[in-house]
């Protein structure tokens, strides 16, 4: 159980701007050709101490996700933990640029996403998958070249930020195997990850490739919706968030 909190606790959502790739849709005439969907990225922080659920993929969005950061944050506020929802390269590959911007940062996953990432970060499928996604030039819009390590929660799966309580639930699948959503009961959103997209962004359903798969999904979005949340912050969206909350 966490300690008994004695400062607010509030939180925010900065929407991502899409991300140039090397790969075009089937419809190369559409506008969003190229572009990866704009991620939903969430803060949640104190008076002293803040967390940010995934951050994008390349060097130039983390960038400027920094300095967003910077902005939400109080006066004597830090940037302490970074929570990955799952073991998807374009939620985590980005860290290696908060961490030079919030020396000190601990990143953190549930075991399983933990374990995923581990594969995610394999030559096999940096070379495979998010090389040949994302650009190799040096512009800022590349990978970052370091690769960072994530620490798996306690079997709990609880996580303490200043006494109030952030729980992590695994489910068997989302858009992969490897998947987590965020519940934090005192202000009641979801940080849903990939579990949940908004209308205007096509899900990814590459991995979610048997009857089997998708029924578990959609046993995760129940399990979501059971816990009656005031907000659900999905993992991509175009719309611009003004989301912010506190206790």
């Amino acid at each position: 159980m966490p300690k008994t909190a004695t400062m607010p606790l509030k939180f925010s959502v900065y929407t991502c701007p899409p991300i140039p790739t090397k790969v075009l849709s089937p419809d190369t005439s559409s506008k969003d050709s190229g572009l990866w969907s704009p991620l939903s990225i969430t803060l949640l922080y104190t008076p002293t101490t803040a967390l940010v659920v995934d951050c994008p993929a390349t060097v130039n969005p983390t960038q400027e996700l920094a300095e967003w950061i910077k902005s939400q944050l109080p006066l004597g506020s830090t940037l302490k933990h970074f929570v990955c929802t799952h073991a998807h390269g374009d939620h985590f590959l980005g860290l290696p640029v908060l961490e030079e911007h919030f020396p000190g940062l601990q990143a953190y996953a549930t075991k399983a996403v933990a374990q995923g990432i581990d594969v995610q970060k394999s030559p096999e499928i940096m070379d495979a998958v998010w090389a040949k996604t994302f650009f190799s030039s040096k512009d800022g819009s590349c990978l970052p070249d370091a690769r960072s390590v994530l620490q798996a929660l306690p079997t709990s799966n609880e996580f303490n930020l200043d006494g109030h309580l952030l729980k992590l639930y695994d489910v068997a699948h989302g858009d992969t195997h490897a998947n987590s959503f965020i519940h934090v009961p005192e202000l009641d959103p979801v940080v849903a990850g990939d579990i949940v997209y908004n209308g205007d962004c096509h899900q990814w359903l590459g991995e979610a490739s048997s009857s089997e798969k998708r029924a578990q999904w959609l046993a995760a979005l129940a399990e979501i919706q059971a816990l009656r949340p005031k907000i659900v912050v999905p993992g991509h969206t175009f719309t611009p968030s003004s989301t912010s909350m506190r206790n």
